[in-house]
């Protein structure tokens, strides 16, 4: 299966360890490193490792969340048939629509 990121995730997963390493250095690096883990879980098992959210969107039908375990944030991805699609890092308390824009 094809993997691919969003233009814009690499940023997202930046501006957010930034965030923390600003309040601890050794925090920056722990978020950092639940992304890593969240996306080769991801990786290893696209339909098992996440929640399903149904949306309907046209261009990818299966698209889920990953929640990471000691932060309040969760990895936005979908599937299709051949490619897996990393879309988005959000925070836990975002508007749910925001989700979408990144498929």
């Amino acid at each position: 299966m094809k993997v691919s990121f969003h233009p814009d995730f690499p940023e997202d997963v930046r501006r957010f360890r930034t965030t923390y390493q600003e309040i601890s250095g050794p925090l920056g690096t722990r978020f950092q490193s639940e992304i890593g883990a969240a996306i080769e879980a991801i990786k290893q098992s696209p339909t098992g490792a996440g929640h399903f959210l149904n949306f309907g969107t046209n261009i990818v039908h299966d698209i889920r969340r990953r929640n990471l375990r000691a932060f309040p944030f969760f990895v936005v991805y979908g599937l299709t048939e051949d490619m897996l699609i990393f879309g988005s890092v959000v925070p836990s308390r975002s508007d749910p629509l925001t989700w979408l824009i990144q498929f």
